[in-house]
């Protein structure tokens, strides 16, 4: 039962830091922000909770019901019927774990014999790509490599270096104004750790392949990344604003659309579902950046408050049988009386 209620508590609270999240993202147009809590949420799904907060008694009757009393007439029962349904559930859950990690398996043993069949960038890209790097203070640049077939750039993690993969039949249409525009897209996904929070992410789809809540996430989670992206390549490269637009429109009308020759801990260029809204921030040039030091420092301490938190689940505790007078001992001693309430001392007989 331990088990059982950390993971319920731990869904319950990923629950509220999800709607706080998605309040942050669609209502008050913060991305970066957003990004923090959506990334927390996966935290919190696999952390342990290390503060329970108590929760209200349920009734008895309620609690019988549910199976989350200590009625000694029924401890045996539901003892049983508990032990089957949880291991039941447990086996269940295994089965569906080692399905999903199969799958993921697979699909990522299929895409790094494309990545076999990769070579080294040209040296104009390289180059390139590390003098972006410097300027990103990125300690240890990425791996720059082309590719075959219509897949979006990405960032893919590696063993000592992150790499970023390049399609060979996009480069040649590129010019100078959009090759540097898309490397500072994809090494701006490697400064901010976006291809780390892919592990994450897989990691957790796997552990709960039942939550509807996970495949929730990754959408909201990369359209937060690729904003942020955006407004990060536009802050350095104010006069390629049309340029970096219409690249996004080559990317999109590259890319096969089909997800499944990518991999799922690939952070790939895409429209993110919110092409329009992308395409109207970065051509605008009259959009001002806003202070939201004070909200995100709100917000975030409101996730790092929740993220130790978890429910105590002592429903029903018994209770010490209450004291009658057909259960009394006549011959017991009567109990002495405080004459300040006139009310005898709780577990003796009246005289």
């Amino acid at each position: 039962m331990p088990w059982f209620t950390c993971i319920v508590s731990n869904v319950v609270f990923a629950v509220l830091l999800a709607i706080v999240a998605w309040f942050v993202q669609r209502c008050l147009q913060l991305p970066a922000v957003a990004r923090l809590l959506w990334v927390a949420v996966l935290v919190k799904l696999v952390t342990p909770p290390l503060v329970n907060l108590p929760v209200v008694e349920l009734p008895g009757s309620v609690a019988c019901a549910f199976g989350l009393c200590n009625c000694p007439q029924h401890a045996s029962a539901q003892g049983m019927v508990g032990e089957m349904l949880l291991g039941a559930l447990l086996a269940a859950w295994l089965v569906g774990t080692a399905a999903t990690a199969w799958t993921a398996w697979r699909r990522w043993t299929r895409f790094e014999r494309l990545i076999a069949q990769a070579r080294p960038a040209p040296l104009r890209w390289q180059s390139l790509a590390r003098r972006l790097s410097l300027e990103l203070s990125i300690r240890r640049p990425p791996a720059i490599l082309m590719v075959p077939g219509r897949l979006p750039p990405m960032v893919v993690p590696g063993r000592g270096r992150a790499r970023l993969l390049l399609p060979t039949a996009l480069l040649g249409k590129l010019n100078a104004s959009r090759r540097a525009s898309l490397l500072l897209h994809e090494l701006v996904h490697i400064k901010r750790g976006d291809h780390l929070v892919r592990v994450l992410e897989l990691m957790v789809s796997i552990i709960f392949w039942w939550l509807p809540l996970v495949s929730l996430i990754g959408p909201q989670l990369r359209a937060c990344e690729e904003t942020c992206c955006d407004a990060s390549v536009v802050a350095r490269l104010p006069q390629a604003r049309r340029q970096y637009a219409r690249l996004l429109l080559d990317v999109i009308d590259f890319a096969s659309p089909s997800r499944r020759q990518v991999s799922p801990q690939a952070t790939a260029m895409s429209a993110a579902s919110n092409l329009e809204h992308r395409l109207r921030a970065i051509l605008d040039t009259t959009q001002r950046r806003r202070h939201s030091w004070s909200v995100g420092a709100v917000t975030l301490g409101m996730a790092l408050a929740i993220l130790p938190c978890g429910f105590g689940y002592d429903f029903a505790k018994p209770k010490p049988p209450a004291i009658s007078l057909d259960t009394c001992d006549p011959a017991a001693p009567a109990s002495p009386v405080d004459h300040r309430d006139n009310k005898p001392f709780v577990g003796c007989c009246p005289s």
